[in-house]
């Protein structure tokens, strides 16, 4: 009897248990915290901080980009400036009259053509024929060297962007960075190498540096030597004028070709005509394409225009070309 009532009494206490489950609710129901082992809990903070480095590197890379934009439009905006200065239209404008007038030339002196031959007398006498472009921007070129006196000369390549100023200090690293002003500016200048002399033909290379700006507007500085490297614009358009005080400098392209900043293709002085020659060769025999058969002379003189291709900090791309035609004064 014991028993049964025992045996009544678990089941009513059991269902009253189950009862009470139903009855419930989720407030009622403390839920057990779930233990987080060290190995997740590291790896919750480490895609934190992962997280937090990606946002910051997004910050920088934006305003990098945003502030490279403002300097090559800077850049853009002061090269395109002085271009229409130099080589804008004939007529004398406000422009015109702020670099100064025209420069008279200067009558001969008698006394000192008397010890001239013949044949200098026939040069001065004989009219020679006058290169109207030239000297407009000759005469341009001498008041700019008044406010900028590290003013080389200028050069143009037709069918490119490239018409810019051309600047020279006593080192290589100052243009870098500098505009042909003097003031700060990412894009820096076209500048000859410190080495070079100042007239072009007295140089057997001369050389020319200038920035790659492949994210300007315009093409800034020596991005548009990429162009050389097409073999229809390498034929078609071959030509570099190169203007100084003291002449305007016709170059015909030769060579165009990839290298590294270690490549002797800036030598600058040469121990012979022989050396010379050799040296031309081996810079034609480099180019990606090639400009018929060119048989180098001692007296021929080289313009080379180098710049970096961007695909490397060594890597440089380099234009080359021979003197062909020259007016002087």
């Amino acid at each position: 009897m014991n028993r049964q009532t025992e045996t009544r009494e678990e089941q009513e206490a059991s269902s009253d248990f189950i009862r009470s489950v139903f009855q419930l609710s989720s407030g009622d129901i403390v839920k057990e915290k779930k233990k987080t082992s060290p190995l997740a809990f590291l790896l919750n903070h480490l895609r934190v901080v992962v997280l937090l480095l990606c946002c910051a590197v997004l910050i920088w890379s934006l305003q990098y980009i945003v502030r490279s934009l403002v300097h090559y439009q800077k850049a853009d905006d002061l090269y395109q400036d002085v271009g229409n200065l130099v080589m804008g239209g004939d007529g004398m404008s406000g422009t015109d009259i702020m670099l100064g007038s025209p420069m008279m030339p200067s009558s001969p002196d008698y006394n000192a053509c008397q010890g001239l031959s013949d044949e200098d007398l026939n040069d001065i006498i004989t009219p020679k024929p006058i290169n109207e472009k030239y000297e407009r921007i000759k005469n341009k070129l001498h008041s700019l060297k008044e406010l900028y006196p590290d003013l080389y000369g200028w050069i143009e390549l037709p069918n490119t962007p490239i018409n810019y100023p051309i600047m020279q200090s006593d080192d290589n690293d100052y243009y870098l960075t500098h505009s042909y002003n003097g003031s700060y500016l990412q894009a820096g200048s076209i500048f000859a190498d410190y080495r070079c002399g100042s007239s072009p033909k007295d140089n057997y290379n001369l050389i020319l540096y200038g920035h790659h700006m492949s994210a300007s507007n315009v093409g800034s500085m020596f991005n548009s030597l990429d162009k050389f490297l097409d073999g229809e614009f390498f034929r078609n358009n071959n030509t570099i004028y190169i203007y100084t005080l003291d002449g305007m400098y016709t170059y015909q392209v030769f060579s165009v070709y990839t290298t590294d900043k270690y490549y002797p293709y800036i030598q600058t002085m040469f121990t012979s005509g022989e050396n010379f020659v050799a040296f031309a060769e081996r810079m034609a025999s480099n180019s990606v394409h090639h400009n018929g058969d060119l048989q180098f002379k001692p007296s021929d003189r080289l313009l080379t225009l180098s710049t970096c291709t961007n695909l490397s900090g060594d890597g440089r791309l380099a234009v080359q070309a021979v003197l062909v035609d020259a007016y002087t004064n």
